[in-house]
């Protein structure tokens, strides 16, 4: 009988001492685990870190291949393949292949501004609330246009000191202004239809297809004659047998355009070659790339930095 019973013991702890074995086990599974995916965790962000810095670096080497005064865009030295993945593309177009939004607001003239936030999506109440809290910000005054904001809206939502009163200097800037914020989540790339620098005419040899259709108050399939005509015999744009406009009449019969009015304000709105060189490189490694811009005037830097990289990790 003690037998039995010391027998039935030892079993008791020898069972007990196997769940402990097992409940260790189990444990020193999950540390190793847990350290596993922290080393993951870190390989990643290496990785990520590595492809970022090499990124930036063949981007920095575009922008400086582009600023040769020889180069011109389409050149096949503006494209690089680098043997570790990564590489970079340059474009070199006119800065003034955009709005001048300080021109446009300065001027009184909303036309352009309409029709670009209404393409975007913008209901014209909205769209006016941008335009007048745009015009408040560059006007010297305190006086608050009908759907704008000044000093005490904008003290009232806890920012002093704005708006600046003046145009803007950088485009960023304009992140500062009552509603941008909306209009950034609904076009990330906001910044590629916009400039500072410039006389507000358009150039419409590297202007986008959908910019042309909005001067011209044309459907976006008109602009194709444009477009076929800028690419050239090969029909690739941004290759060396790019064609050029030279002048409103030109334009206005590609664009199939003949009201007198209409070509009126294509004359005031578009020019076919800007002094302002815009130097766009881009830089990628590992399925990441960087975008870097530099604006130059007869050889001399007018700015110089990153923004968005859209469609593309970043």
């Amino acid at each position: 009988m003690r037998n039995t019973t010391l027998q039935r013991g030892r079993g008791r702890g020898r069972g007990s001492a196997l769940v402990a074995v097992f409940f260790m086990i189990a444990i020193l599974g999950m540390v190793m685990y847990a350290g596993a995916k922290a080393l993951d965790a870190d390989a990643k962000h290496s990785r990520l870190t590595r492809a970022r810095v090499l990124a930036k670096r063949y981007a920095q080497m575009g922008i400086e291949l582009g600023k040769h005064p020889q180069m011109k865009d389409g050149d096949p030295l503006l494209w690089h393949s680098a043997p570790d993945g990564g590489g970079f593309e340059v474009k070199l177009v006119s800065e003034e292949a955009r709005l001048n939004v300080n021109v446009l607001l300065q001027s009184g003239d909303t036309t352009l501004l309409k029709r670009v936030f209404g393409r975007w999506g913008l209901d014209p109440q909205q769209a006016s609330m941008m335009i007048d809290a745009l015009k408040d910000w560059v006007d010297a005054d305190d006086k608050t246009s009908l759907n704008g904001a000044e000093k005490r809206d904008y003290k009232k939502a806890g920012f002093k000191g704005m708006p600046f009163n003046r145009p803007f200097k950088e485009l960023d800037e304009m992140m500062l202004v009552f509603g941008m914020e909306e209009v950034d989540a609904m076009r990330p790339d906001w910044r590629e239809w916009f400039t500072i620098y410039g006389n507000g005419k358009v150039d419409v040899n590297d202007a986008r297809t959908e910019l042309i259709s909005l001067i011209a108050d044309v459907p976006i399939e008109r602009v194709e004659p444009v477009t076929r005509y800028r690419a050239g015999i090969d029909g690739m744009l941004r290759t060396m047998d790019d064609q050029k406009l030279n002048s409103v009449p030109q334009l206005a019969q590609m664009l199939g355009v003949y009201q007198p009015q209409v070509v009126a304000q294509l004359s005031q709105w578009v020019q076919f070659q800007g002094p302002i060189r815009r130097i766009e490189s881009v830089g990628s490694m590992g399925g990441l790339s960087r975008k870097f811009i530099l604006i130059t005037q007869n050889q001399g830097a007018l700015w110089r930095g990153e923004i968005p990289s859209h469609g593309k990790g970043t």
